[in-house]
């Protein structure tokens, strides 16, 4: 038994030999650097003030930056010591009186390691230090990169440059004004105020940015952190300067959805897993919503305006931005009352929910149904514009439809030897034709000569001294339908041309109709024509029609491409400029179905045409606009067995147009059928001025395949002033005298 004893005794001695500790040097004061060591292998745990955990292997190097309790932890194995060390403030910072701000920016400098694997020293006392210098104490992440001009912040917290939007990134102030410095090059001042923010844009601010963090420092370099919104953001880098810290992140918990509204906007900040109301748009909202990282999801409410929509082919009932910043699982719920449906036509088999990315595609919903409500569900993992819409039925057609065949194929049986269809004017529209097909007009060619080479040999400088207001615009609209630049074509600036007839006030040309054509020509070159769009509102009649020139009574022709020029320039599609054209235009259609040009006159193909365009335009389905027939039902009757459309029930006039309009009409393709969708403009310094374009045609919903980009290629012009861009779109005045000849014919038939 002593034995034994003995035995027990000599292990309780040699296990207290060797008890875990922990050593502690330095001088235990804010900014000075403390080496904390086991005298063997272990995991250490500091904590300052019961902060973020911070960990390390056996030995580490902490520099304390606030005054109060180091909590010193060492676990090795089943062995645990703990040691609290006070942190006294610096001498520098009043002797006792203690620091004004939680924390304090010392002097010197820290090493940190760029996103390259580089690394690189900075100064504590820039805007730079002081970002790092709060991460550390905060908990959250900030990674640097190099570039010629210094260093700047690509991310904060996650937030990364490009998170919101190609040209969104991280950006300083310094006592409210932008340093033009990088921030590793800035140095503080004692009391001054730091704050980054994120900007979406060169016009965002502090105060409209959705994150900000901001550094306030104080007399005694100490300082105060405040971050808004407060994010669950990731932990800090390992801070460097020497120190052999290893920073493990821990799991962070997760937060209370974090929202906050902003006019019709929307802003929830969480991680994991969130439920939402959204009470920003007309609908009602629930989004569910699954990250495993902190995310940022913006929803505003938008109206249905633009030339985006116009190619939609469905009655939006609500749009939406819905934008997030790291990938997730999102479900939408919204409720739509049945009566709702009921007077819309509606059943809830034609509720989809419609995403834009570059062209319009439906996202199928299910649905479940209350005594008052239908209640519908869908997915989504991409992010843009949404549109809850009724999807239309049976139309637009495709270009495989037997009408549309039909008609391409008429179209091309009269193209001439020259490539072109007779005259400028009607070449100009059975290229927009073409191209509302999807089809490029270069194909389409008659002896070896394409539409271009029509155009190449009759668009020259005599030409031009002959153009009017209307044929510039046109011209300019066949051009963008050709592929070509409409700032130099045969060494002709039409865009130019156009602009010189825009008056002060606006108005283009000297007439209503000119002017529309105008915007819409103006628009499909992506030129301001706000001005414009003023001036033709305001000469709206109190009918709520448009007339072809000012003081004339309304008619329903330039009704509708008023409404289409509006629209393009916009004017929202709730506007009361459109619901009081609409309205009027409404009043134009005959017992036939089709609408009429004006007065008791006869429904006609070109105007059914231009109604079509207009209703789609303004997101109406046109085969609900109906007495005996739709207006589209009517449309599609004065096609004749060999393609071409006629323009009455009884009469074939300037069949090639007719047939153009119609083909476009049908097709669901408003004007501008097809845009500049991207132009770069440089200038030398012998005022050369080079400009790439590229040309898009808006791709319908789901009907029709979408139609490929081209860059043509880079073409110059030369020019002594400051290079100014405009441009415009008309249609042509020989339709007009068309009309005017065919009422002269039947008047004389009359008599």
């Amino acid at each position: 038994m002593k034995r034994v004893l003995v035995i027990l005794l000599i292990l309780l001695t040699l296990q207290t030999a060797q008890a875990l500790t922990i050593n502690v040097q330095g001088d235990c004061t804010v900014g000075h650097k403390l080496t904390i060591s086991t005298d063997k292998p272990a995991l250490i745990i500091l904590r300052m003030n019961n902060g973020t955990p911070i960990y390390a292997n056996s030995t580490a190097y902490f520099t304390p930056q606030i005054a109060g309790k180091l909590s010193i932890e060492a676990i090795a194995g089943s062995e645990r010591a703990v040691k609290v060390v006070e942190i006294r403030q610096p001498a520098s910072s009043g002797g006792g009186g203690g620091l004004t701000g939680d924390y304090y920016l010392p002097s010197g400098t820290v090493t940190i390691t760029l996103e390259d694997g580089s690394t690189a020293t900075v100064n504590y006392r820039t805007a730079l230090g002081a970002l790092i210098k709060a991460s550390y104490e905060k908990g959250f992440e900030v990674k640097v990169k190099s570039w010629s001009y210094g260093l700047f912040v690509d991310c904060i917290g996650g937030i990364c440059t490009k998170s919101l939007g190609s040209s969104s990134g991280w950006m300083y102030q310094v006592n409210g004004r932008t340093p033009m410095v990088s921030s590793d090059q800035y140095s503080l001042n004692a009391g001054d105020t730091v704050v980054w923010y994120f900007s979406r844009s060169m016009s965002e601010t502090p105060e409209s940015s959705p994150y900000k963090v901001t550094i306030k420092i104080h007399g005694d370099w100490s300082f105060d952190v405040s971050i808004n919104p407060a994010m669950p953001w990731s932990l800090p880098s390992e801070e460097k300067g020497g120190s052999s810290v290893s920073i493990t992140p821990t799991p962070t918990p997760t937060p209370k959805v974090n929202e906050t509204i902003i006019g019709k906007t929307l802003r929830c900040v969480f991680s994991g897993n969130a439920t939402f109301t959204v009470n920003v748009t007309k609908i009602p909202m629930k989004i569910k919503a699954e990250s495993a990282k902190p995310i940022e999801m913006e929803i505003s409410d938008v109206e249905p305006k633009g030339l985006v929509f116009n190619c939609i082919y469905a009655t939006p009932l609500e749009c939406f931005n819905l934008s997030v910043n790291e990938t997730a699982k999102v479900e939408i719920t919204f409720a739509i009352p049945k009566e709702n449906l009921t007077k819309l036509n509606a059943s809830p088999k034609d509720i989809f929910l419609a995403s834009y990315h570059n062209h319009w595609t439906f996202i199928p919903t299910n649905y479940t149904e209350n005594e008052t409500h239908y209640i519908f569900t869908a997915n989504v993992t991409n992010f843009s514009l949404f549109a809850v819409v009724i999807k239309w039925r049976n139309f637009p057609l495709n270009t495989s439809d037997p009408a549309i065949s039909k008609a391409l194929k008429w179209l091309k049986s009269q193209q001439r030897d020259d490539g072109g269809w007779g005259s400028l004017s009607n070449t100009s529209w059975v290229v927009m034709a073409i191209a509302s097909a999807n089809q490029n007009p270069l194909n389409w060619t008659k002896n070896g000569k394409s539409p271009l080479d029509y155009f190449k040999a009759n668009l020259n400088e005599s030409t031009v001294e002959k153009m009017g207001t209307s044929d510039f615009a046109r011209t300019i609209l066949a051009l963008i339908a050709l592929n070509q630049n409409p700032y130099n074509f045969n060494g002709i600036n039409f865009v130019e041309k156009l602009k010189e007839r825009v008056k002060e006030d606006g108005q283009i040309g000297d007439y209503i109709y000119t002017t529309i054509w105008g915007i819409l020509a103006l628009k499909a070159c992506g030129e301001n024509v706000s001005k414009s769009v003023e001036w033709l509102k305001e000469h709206q009649n109190p009918d709520g029609g448009f007339a072809w020139t000012v003081n004339a009574k309304s008619d329903f022709d330039d009704t509708a491409s008023a409404i289409q020029a509006l629209i393009a320039g916009g004017v929202s599609r709730d506007d009361p400029v459109i619901k009081k054209a609409l309205n009027y235009l409404k009043k134009g259609q005959c017992e036939d179905g089709g609408m009429r040009y004006f007065g008791n006159s006869s429904s006609n193909a070109d105007s059914d045409a231009w109604t079509i365009q207009a209703l789609v335009s303004a997101c109406v389905n046109p085969t609900n606009w109906k007495t005996s027939k739709s207006v589209v039902e009517h449309l599609l009757s004065l096609q004749a067995e060999d393609g071409h459309f006629k323009y009455t029930k009884y009469v074939t006039s300037i069949p090639i147009k007719v047939t153009a309009d119609a083909v476009m009409a049908l097709l669901g393709k408003p004007h501008p059928v097809k845009v500049l969708s991207n132009k770069t403009i440089k200038v030398t310094a012998n005022r050369t001025a080079t400009t790439q374009i590229t040309y898009t045609t808006p791709p319908p919903l789901t009907k029709t395949v979408a139609s490929t980009t081209t860059n043509p290629p880079m073409t110059t012009a030369t020019t002594n002033a400051t290079l100014k861009v405009t441009t415009k779109k008309v249609y042509g005045f020989e339709a007009i005298l068309g009309v005017l000849a065919l009422l002269f014919v039947v008047f004389y038939r009359r008599s």
